[in-house]
């Protein structure tokens, strides 16, 4: 079974009975919120220049999660990127979460140090920023898979560290992606599309799932309408970073 298939099972049974309060398509973040546990966000990955217009029959408001979820694995971005937030919003809210340990600040839990090369899909300036200066060498490969992926794979092949952004579970690449980085020590999945569902990524090469949970709903919804993207959601109090070990 496929990572993405995986997904939408663990997320499944949690759906069952529930519907979508609201749902938003922004041009950086797609949030959907659940009722009775709260928003799920995934980042809005659409091609500019492919139409992805949906049929005017098709609705996601107050619709059964579980319908929003199977769509995951459907060929439209933007019903994959619904359906992602969908499954954010359910693993990363559930109660049992709150009882695992949950790190602020997944770096001070990594091995860097003046020795060590690291590797980054996709460029995360406030990251990029705290490991300058830290670390002997650091890789960022971003954009077009299919471009980068061969000079990314012999990168990796000297990496202790790689950082793998959330949005590849978005676009569906991420399962490639995780090939070239087997022997890598420490494999980071981060960004706020991020499952907070270890037990999903326990047969994969990821070592830590570096996400967020919501701390005020009314202004995340809000923020995600306004364009705005994951720093905004962080500095302005919407988002708060957790990181948690897939343990092996």
């Amino acid at each position: 079974m496929s990572l993405y298939k995986e997904l939408v099972e663990a997320a499944l049974p949690l759906a069952r009975a529930k519907k979508t309060k609201r749902v938003v398509v922004g041009i950086n973040y797609t949030l959907v919120e659940v009722e009775r546990l709260g928003p799920g966000l995934a980042y809005t990955f659409i091609e500019k220049e492919l139409c992805c217009e949906l049929l005017s029959d098709i609705s996601f408001w107050r619709t059964p999660a579980d319908i929003l979820i199977k769509n995951y694995i459907s060929g439209n971005p933007i019903e994959k990127a619904v359906g992602l937030a969908t499954i954010n919003a359910i693993l990363n809210n559930r109660r049992d979460l709150k009882k695992q340990k949950l790190e602020e600040d997944v770096l001070s839990e990594l091995p860097l140090d003046t020795s060590a090369e690291v590797v980054m899909i996709g460029e995360i300036a406030p990251l990029v920023k705290r490991l300058k200066g830290r670390v002997k060498k650091l890789w960022i490969f971003d954009g077009e898979w299919e471009e980068i992926k061969f000079s990314f794979a012999e990168a990796a092949r000297k990496a202790k560290i790689a950082f793998i952004t959330s949005s590849t579970l978005v676009n569906q690449t991420l399962e490639e992606v995780l090939t070239f980085v087997k022997e890598v020590p420490e494999v980071v999945l981060i960004g706020p599309s991020t499952p907070l569902c270890p037990q999903v990524f326990r047969f994969t090469p990821i070592t830590w799932l570096c996400g967020a949970i919501y701390e005020d709903a009314e202004l995340l919804f809000k923020l995600v309408c306004e364009g705005k993207g994951a720093p905004a959601f962080f500095k302005e109090g919407a988002l708060r970073k957790v990181a948690l070990r897939v343990e092996k």
